[in-house]
């Protein structure tokens, strides 16, 4: 139909984000994939619903001239999606949210509104993972700045109006500091970050204690600030907040450069901390990855002070809590398995030349190393109990053991190694088995389902 709607005599910019375009922060454990059609660029980010403290923030483009502009998100549709995808438009406004109906209406763009933004003030969309489904994190576009002085008249079907949670008192726009707006640090742990400058409003983030904050206004009792930590805006409790001192320079310095494109699935190592900026500092912590999690490294970065950090689709990993898959000195065709017994020892399933899994196993103790070597897959049994005394050695004796229900076991020796579901054990990397290894559920049965009788096994170290 015809309807005569407000639009640019001209428009200047159109600029799409996609979630992978420089500038764009991915904060949680978002997963990388092409597999549904209808998105922008080479990939989409997606998570199944959760608590909120993943996101996705899209900055306002610094290259854009400040008015308003329209809004657009992007997503892919299916019917396991989120019927309420959460999206925070922060802007000259102040921060209200937007929901999304993501199980329909993909691979098209999706008008959030229109909004007046500003350069340079970290303003922007943040999509969040409170959601009742999977959520699907792709590209937004700035279309502007709008001219609105004449009619225009266009043939369209209207958009559907946008769900919008505003603070239950209207959050005024704040009042600017100066360019050298102060920094202020948190004086208690776990202060709110809030949508608008009131308690009952969407709490956005929880920070720890001394976290450092910019007081950009203030809104009665409410400091508006930018959190470095997200590279968004909020507002928090100003009688929570103490004076300080600039923070140090990475707090606000852009991300480093690559050192190296890695682009491999590795697996964390320990308690895995992830930092927003490469820098070993408590305020640089925003999360933590328990041991032998999969993760996918895209580079190598050198920190402020020379030491290695790889980038994550969560933030920055340390060297030394990511082993990758390292390069075999021989490959063999179709289907086979590497295991690299150097600790943290890690087991990693090829197909010809090309990585398809990796993860962590637990290896032979010193007594009852694993059996390095060239070898297959023998004997296949998908519930086993294992018992030492069909070998010799009395279950009951200080070497024995008798094990029911040992998962997707695939023996590749003649003395009964084996690789297996290792439930009775965390300890995937080192030493602590009679020979066999031990990898996690999810491996183990993914090796079940892709291995078969007669796949090569290399065994080294």
């Amino acid at each position: 139909m015809t309807i005569l709607a407000l639009a640019p005599a001209a428009r200047a910019d159109e600029i799409v984000l996609d979630n992978a375009s420089p500038g764009v922060q991915v904060s949680g454990p978002w997963v990388s994939t092409a597999l549904t059609p209808g998105f922008d660029g080479a990939d989409y980010l997606f998570r199944p619903g959760s608590g909120g403290d993943a996101t996705v923030f899209w900055p306002f483009p610094s290259s854009s001239g400040g008015g308003r502009y329209e809004v657009y998100a992007r997503w892919t549709s299916g019917p396991n999606r989120a019927t309420n995808a959460l999206y925070w438009i922060a802007s000259e406004d102040g921060t209200v949210a937007v929901t999304r109906n993501q199980q329909s209406n993909g691979g098209a763009w999706q008008l959030l509104g229109s909004y007046p933004f500003t350069p340079g003030k970290s303003q922007g969309v943040t999509l969040s993972d409170r959601a009742d489904g999977v959520v699907i994190a792709d590209a937004l576009r700035w279309v502007g700045p709008l001219n609105q002085s004449a009619p225009l008249p266009v043939t369209a079907t209207p958009a559907p109006a946008a769900t919008a949670t505003a603070a239950p008192t209207p959050a005024p726009t704040p009042t600017p500091l100066p360019a050298n707006a102060i920094w202020t640090v948190a004086l208690v742990n776990s202060v709110q970050l809030h949508a608008g400058p009131d308690a009952t409003s969407e709490v956005l983030a929880n920070l720890p204690q001394f976290s450092y904050l910019q007081v950009l206004g203030y809104s009665g009792e409410w400091a508006y600030v930018y959190n470095p930590r997200a590279q968004g805006t909020a507002y928090a409790p100003s009688r929570l907040l103490g004076p300080s001192d600039a923070p140090p320079s990475w707090v606000t310095a852009p991300p480093p450069p690559s050192a190296g494109r890695v682009e491999q699935m590795g697996r964390t190592v320990g308690a895995a901390r992830v930092a927003f900026y490469p820098v070993d500092d408590t305020f640089a912590y925003v999360s933590r990855l328990g041991h032998n999690q999969p993760i996918m490294v895209h580079d190598r970065v050198r920190g402020a002070d020379g030491s290695t950090w790889y980038r994550v689709d969560q933030g920055y990993l340390a060297e030394g809590v990511i082993r990758l898959p390292s390069t075999p000195q021989r490959t063999f065709s179709g289907r086979w398995i590497d295991a690299d017994l150097r600790e943290p020892a890690m087991l990693v399933a090829y197909e010809g030349d090309t990585p398809v899994m990796s993860t962590l196993a637990v290896k032979g103790r010193i007594a009852t190393e694993t059996p390095t070597g060239v070898f297959s897959i023998g004997r296949r049994v998908e519930d086993e109990t294992m018992d030492s005394s069909t070998l010799g050695v009395p279950a009951d004796s200080p070497e024995g053991y008798h094990l029911e229900h040992v998962l997707y076991t695939q023996y590749f020796s003649t003395d009964g190694a084996s690789i297996h579901y290792n439930y009775w054990s965390n300890n995937f990397g080192y030493s602590g088995s009679h020979g066999c290894l031990g990898v996690d559920l999810a491996a183990s049965e993914f090796l079940w389902g892709w291995a078969t009788y007669g796949t090569t096994v290399v065994i080294h170290s």
